[in-house]
């Protein structure tokens, strides 16, 4: 049976401050992909970003969220007018006489 080794203070000190370093760090991800950081507050985030994996796939995602976003077409509601205007051309080219409207 081979001895397990039991991490001293000081390595178990250092993974609890960069847990909760990483927990502090974590939301300020999305501020720093749409750069509202700014100074210090900025590189130590990429500071975090940078070694951690989670933080950096998060930062990803939202990248490429955002490309997607920026690159698709703009979608706009049709309007009413146009709307009527399909309607009364669909019921000009109805087959029966019936659909058809008077006048």
């Amino acid at each position: 049976m081979k001895k397990q080794r039991v991490p001293g203070p000081g390595r178990v000190w250092a993974e609890c401050r960069e847990k909760i370093r990483h927990i502090r760090l974590r939301g300020e991800v999305e501020a720093y992909a749409d750069g509202q950081l700014t100074g210090a507050h900025r590189m130590q985030v990429a500071a975090h970003i940078a070694c951690c994996w989670a933080c950096s796939g998060s930062l990803q995602l939202l990248r490429l969220i955002k490309a997607s976003l920026r690159h698709s077409p703009q979608r706009t509601p049709p309007s009413l007018a146009s709307a009527r205007v399909r309607r009364f051309a669909q019921d000009l080219s109805a087959p029966t006489g019936r659909d058809r409207p008077s006048g």
